[in-house]
């Protein structure tokens, strides 16, 4: 009976060195990946592997202490959502005759994450507290790297222009988001959290990124709807009044700044001027071309990469410039037309999906809870509204960097939102 007794407290010690060495490993993985996905090529790929090889390893050996969950209804729509897009991709391959696997490397990132969110929201709260460390650092980090790339803007190797100055805007908003998340802040972590901010703006601003400024406005308008309730309208109107200070101080005090916004406003002139070849103008011309594909092609669209093969006829029917004929066959600079014109109403509705379902369950958490669990979730409508904002005017998430990094965020955000919601959600197995 004592060898028994034995026996079952050393598996119990096992399995409890386990669960300890499980949660070290998934708070380091989510404390480095954001700064992993500026400072090594492939890095954001990499965590994203290795969590998705821990989940798979959990839920195969399946531990005897491991928890279990109270499932919600919303996941179910949610995972309905993650699956929508490779299935667009696959719908339109066969109905174009262009079976390829390519397409799916980056939407293969939005059904694997969900055994990573599985496994994180059956996870003690405290592995994501290192989450208020990872987004500041990450944006000071990135700061730190950049270099003048020769045309006036500044960027990294690692990553182009656009993705760069868009992340690192986002890293700098969750970074001020961040402040006094789980409890009252010190002042150097507040100053910490301040500095990451400052630094992601920063660098957003010397990308010259200029696409990715409208998240601005939106930002300013998210905070004074969830920070001014009971409803104020004085508080709205200050917060505006205070954002529209803030930039025009931004446009006179930063020149990158003030160069990006006011070729913006030269290149709309010129376009009405008949001169089409600027950058905003090839862009303008290519939404055009992606609607009329999209309306000649409804249903599903003329596969995946098709958009690229029409910019020849289009060319040669005078609907496109050579400049901007050229660059559609890179891309849309839209993910919405993009997915519209390759995968027809199906693949605009599965990126709809990609976009809206999270938002929603986000949105949903940031009226339901206080504390921790709503600032969780606030970050998580944040997060997903500069990813809409951000694919307005760039195709960001046509890498499988860029999917990993959205579907890994907001699986992490979702988990932690749900877990600071109602700890009850998980029950002992």
């Amino acid at each position: 009976m004592f060898i028994k007794l034995f026996q079952k407290n050393e598996l119990g010690m096992s399995q409890m060195r386990g669960m300890l060495f499980l949660e070290v490993v998934l708070s380091g993985l989510l404390f480095i990946y954001p700064t992993m996905m500026l400072v090594v090529k492939g890095g954001m790929n990499t965590v994203f592997i290795w969590t998705l090889f821990l989940a798979v390893s959990v839920f195969t050996l399946r531990p005897a202490k491991f928890p279990k969950v109270f499932w919600q209804h919303d996941w179910s729509l949610y995972m309905a959502a993650m699956f929508g897009l490779p299935l667009a991709i696959l719908l339109s391959q066969v109905a174009n005759d262009q079976l390829d696997w390519h397409p799916h490397d980056a939407a293969s990132r939005y059904w694997l994450v969900l055994p990573i969110f599985l496994l994180l929201v059956r996870m003690p709260i405290r592995i994501f507290k290192v989450l208020q460390f990872a987004f500041p650092l990450a944006a000071i980090i990135g700061l730190s790297m950049i270099q003048d790339q020769g045309t006036g803007r500044w960027g990294i190797s690692t990553l182009d222009l656009i993705h760069f100055g868009d992340f690192e805007l986002i890293f700098g908003l969750m970074s001020l988001l961040a402040i006094n998340w789980w409890s009252q802040d010190t002042w150097y972590l507040k100053l910490l959290k301040l500095t990451g901010f400052f630094a992601g703006l920063a660098a957003s601003i010397l990308s010259g990124t200029r696409g990715g400024w409208l998240m601005l406005p939106v930002f300013v308008l998210l905070l004074a709807y969830f920070y001014s309730r009971p409803f104020s309208f004085r508080k709205v109107s200050g917060s505006m009044l205070a954002a529209g200070v803030s930039l025009i101080l931004i446009y006179s005090a930063s020149p990158p700044f003030h160069q990006r916004v006011d070729e913006t406003v030269g290149d709309l002139l010129k376009f009405e001027q008949g001169q089409k070849d600027t950058s905003t103008g090839v862009r303008w011309q290519l939404y055009i071309a992606a609607k009329d594909v999209f309306f000649q092609h409804p249903l599903v669209g003329v596969g995946p990469e098709g958009f690229g093969r029409e910019m020849q006829a289009m060319q040669a029917a005078g609907k496109l410039t050579p400049l901007a004929a050229e660059q559609g066959r890179g891309e849309v600079h839209n993910d919405l037309l993009a997915k519209a014109a390759g995968m027809g109403l199906f693949g605009l509705l599965a990126i709809l999906a990609i976009y809206i379902v999270p938002l929603r369950m986000f949105w949903r958490l940031a009226q339901a809870s206080d504390g921790v669990a709503r600032r969780s979730a606030i970050m998580g409508v944040v997060f997903v509204s500069g990813c809409i904002t951000f694919g307005l005017t760039v195709e960001l998430l046509n890498l499988a960097m860029a999917t990993a990094f959205y579907s890994f965020t907001v699986a992490v955000l979702l988990a932690a939102s749900y877990r600071f919601h109602d700890d009850g959600i998980v029950r002992p197995n």
